[in-house]
């Protein structure tokens, strides 16, 4: 027996190969942010689940492109380096696009768009590389048999 779903929930099919179509709460600008990411990656990267955490990473970058703008008009000599108001205010602008950034950033790595996520196995080649290190061999294997062969040969010459 299936369950009534309530007549304002939307529920819309998660279509294979398809790019899930940005969430409608989303503003002009967090949808452009949203297809740059889906249009970007495997049509299977985002599965419904994912949905929530990816608009809020488009909320994020679009909060931080407006508190960078409020920055750079700051920067542009708007500001009054004596007026301790506005230097609260530059302060409180620098703090909120940081937190922005580590939000930003957070998001990004919880679904795995940076690259060091998406390289499987990219430790590995550091792990390998150390491991190699440190079972050095000064001479290498062939080597040593080359010069015991070499003696062996003048041993028999003489």
């Amino acid at each position: 027996m299936t369950k009534p779903q309530p007549e304002d929930v939307k529920v819309k099919p998660d279509i294979p190969g398809i790019q899930p179509e940005p969430l409608e709460e989303l503003s002009e600008e967090e949808r452009t942010e949203w297809r740059k990411f889906t249009n970007r990656m495997p049509p299977d990267w985002f599965p419904p689940e994912t949905w929530p955490m990816l608009a809020q990473l488009c909320r994020h970058i679009c909060q931080s492109r407006w508190v960078g703008q409020c920055l750079q008009e700051v920067r542009a000599g708007l500001l009054d380096p004596t007026d301790e108001d506005a230097l609260n205010s530059l302060m409180k602008l620098q703090s909120l696009h940081d937190r922005e950034g580590r939000a930003m950033t957070a998001m990004m790595v919880r679904l795995r768009l940076t690259s060091q996520q998406r390289i499987p196995d990219a430790d590995v080649a550091d792990r390998t590389r150390e491991k190699v290190k440190q079972e050095h061999v000064e001479e290498p294997p062939w080597a040593s048999k080359l010069r015991d062969e070499d003696r062996a040969g003048s041993r028999t010459r003489q």
